[in-house]
């Protein structure tokens, strides 16, 4: 059978068949027009059936514990990684504190000529109080170490309880910039490797 202007022409040994078995049904045997839209070509053949399965999607219970073992095994190699790098961090910014502090204290004994000046801001023969000092720094405390007369002071940096730097150690910076840190944490700067704020 072939098309012309969208209208189908019966192929002769169409009609033949047709003609073969008119006899025996009220009428001849109905040729599928192929070029309506919609009617399948001669000889249909139905599609292939989809498995069901080609559209389930999903993780074993094999995958999934293996994906939660990687995940473990990763948080526990950086984790520790990670907060050595954020102690470091807050060590560095307490250090520069306390250098700061410092430039405070010298040009305080450049202006006055000592490093505790009484209430006139004139170094006398007594002792005046100490300066007000504060730091910048939530995970640490200062203050002076011992006595500040009117040439030596030493500033002392404690960590804060309880919080992310609390086996850190102290810090230490004095008059002569000498630098001190409690490296091993057993609360003083004895040690000989504690006298550089370097590790080791």
């Amino acid at each position: 059978m072939c098309c012309r202007d969208r209208q189908a022409i019966p192929d002769p040994a169409c009609l033949g068949r047709s003609a073969r078995f008119a006899g025996r049904g009220p009428g001849p045997i109905p040729i599928p027009n192929r070029c309506a839209r919609g009617v399948p070509r001669w000889p249909w053949t139905p599609p292939a059936r989809r498995s069901r399965r080609s559209h389930a999607f999903g993780f074993t219970l094999i995958e999934l514990l293996i994906s939660v073992t990687i995940v473990a095994v990763l948080a526990s190699v950086a984790y520790p990684a990670y907060r050595s790098q954020v102690v470091r961090a807050h060590r560095t910014e307490m250090q520069a504190d306390l250098m700061r502090l410092a430039q405070f204290m010298e040009r305080l004994h450049t202006e006055t000529g000592c490093y505790n000046p009484g209430a006139d801001n004139e170094c006398t023969a007594g002792t005046g109080s100490p300066p007000a000092i504060a730091t910048k720094s939530e995970h640490y405390r200062v203050e002076f170490v011992g006595e500040v007369d009117a040439h030596r002071f030493r500033l002392r940096a404690i960590p804060v309880p309880e919080g992310q730097q609390a086996d850190d150690g102290i810090l230490e910076l004095d008059h002569l910039g000498r630098r001190f840190w409690d490296e091993n944490a057993d609360g003083d700067v004895d040690d000989p490797q504690e006298s550089n704020w370097k590790r080791g």
